[in-house]
């Protein structure tokens, strides 16, 4: 009995190490391993100084070397956004959508900016008086992603929105993320007051700049990536769309 005992107890050993050996087996998720390099020129030469975003699954930022050249190591994920930033500055390609694959070819090419208000467009700067009586430019962000809300007091979509700004703005704020509420009708302090808005309010009871953006209903969303490119623009609040292309910038 003894014998038997014995044997029984080293079968359990051996089961026991076998289970222990399969811990941490194909199911685990694999370690960060994809890799991104490239550079940025400009007219046939190498663009040193350039900050270089990345995005989506991963927050990151860098500046090109000496020789234009970036690189992001390391990366867990399986979607990821590269974009270029400099200001008054537009690249070709304006960003990379990537996969899980590693790059080492990707180059963007330097061109002056050109402005527009669609899609694809770099916004151009602009500047209106905020809640608190002073002067904000758009471009006082550059380098963020910024969230564009065109509403009106008299507007209940607005005032829904308005109602989860806050929340929203921060719960990104920490990564780079603004939103700029411009009011074409009504206090912009009643506004940022009524709903507890801490980013700025601008006035357009003129609107100037609505002429500039606007199209179709109130209210307007406008999400730009972190070189001023107009990369959501969408009359109505869908907040799940809303929030899905913020991340895909941040």
């Amino acid at each position: 009995m003894k014998k038997k005992s014995f044997v029984f107890l080293l079968a359990v050993a051996a089961a026991l190490g076998t289970l222990a050996a399969c811990k941490g087996g194909p199911t685990d998720p694999p370690p960060p391993n994809t890799t991104f390099r490239g550079t940025v020129m400009s007219g046939g030469s190498a663009l040193a100084g350039v900050q270089v975003f990345l995005s989506w699954d991963e927050s990151r930022s860098t500046v090109t070397d000496a020789n234009g050249a970036f690189s992001f190591t390391g990366l867990s994920g399986s979607h990821f956004i590269i974009t270029p930033s400099l200001r008054n500055h537009a690249f070709t390609p304006s960003n990379y959508e990537l996969g899980t694959q590693s790059r080492s070819d990707l180059t963007f090419t330097d061109q002056p900016a050109t402005y527009g208000s669609v899609l694809d467009k770099i916004a151009a700067d602009f500047t209106a008086v905020n809640q608190n009586g002073q002067s904000v430019s758009l471009y006082s962000y550059f380098g963020k992603v910024v969230l564009i809300d065109f509403s009106a007091d008299w507007c209940g979509p607005c005032q829904a929105e308005a109602a989860k700004a806050e929340a929203l703005y921060q719960t990104h704020k920490s990564k780079g993320f603004e939103i700029v509420t411009i009011l074409i009708s009504g206090s912009p302090a009643v506004w940022a007051s009524t709903y507890g808005l801490t980013f700025f309010v601008l006035d357009d009871a003129a609107e100037s700049l609505w002429a500039i953006y606007g199209e179709g209903y109130i209210p307007l969303n406008i999400i730009l990536d972190r070189n001023m490119t107009i990369r959501y623009k969408t009359a109505g609040y869908t907040e799940s769309a809303i929030v899905a292309a913020i991340k895909k910038y941040l």
